[in-house]
């Protein structure tokens, strides 16, 4: 009867043992988060970012000191300062740039918004990653671009 007892008692912790195991194999694994769901976020972004130009308080000084003129640096930099202002500096792309100008009706193609970054703009921006050849790299606007920006966008009328 002893040993019955003691042959039980064995298994039932080789049972609970088993289950702590079998417990530790099965944890959730993390999932990455796909291009898929990171390609979502930034056509949200960019949709938000072309509607509150239309809308926010300095729109009629963006469309006269901005999107009238043939500068690429004040659309390019446009883009930045709505990011930055309204969207907590959230940071974007040369393809994010080219849709938002695409959409305002002034496109600046993604090779010639690069050529510009790097060409003297970059100063006036902060980036997310090193450059590699054929990555996207994720820019935002430093405090020294917003300053740019303002006075761009507060230049007087001639």
């Amino acid at each position: 009867m002893k040993d019955l007892k003691e042959i039980n008692k064995i298994l039932q912790d080789h049972e609970k043992r088993i289950r702590v195991l079998e417990a530790k194999d099965q944890k959730p694994k993390l999932k990455k988060v796909s291009d898929d769901t990171k390609q979502g976020i930034s056509s949200d972004l960019v949709l938000n970012i072309i509607n509150k130009i239309g809308e926010c308080d300095e729109s009629e000084k963006i469309q006269a000191n901005v999107l009238d003129k043939t500068s690429m640096e004040g659309k390019i930099l446009l883009c930045f300062h709505i990011s930055y202002r309204y969207f907590k500096n959230a940071r974007l792309t040369t393809g994010d740039i080219e849709k938002i100008t695409s959409e305002l009706g002034t496109k600046i193609t993604v090779g010639n918004v690069s050529n510009k970054i790097t060409g003297g703009l970059r100063k006036y921006l902060e980036s997310g990653t090193t450059r590699k050849h054929g990555a996207p790299t994720p820019y935002r606007l430093n405090r020294k671009g917003a300053k740019r920006f303002k006075e761009i966008i507060h230049v007087s009328q001639k």
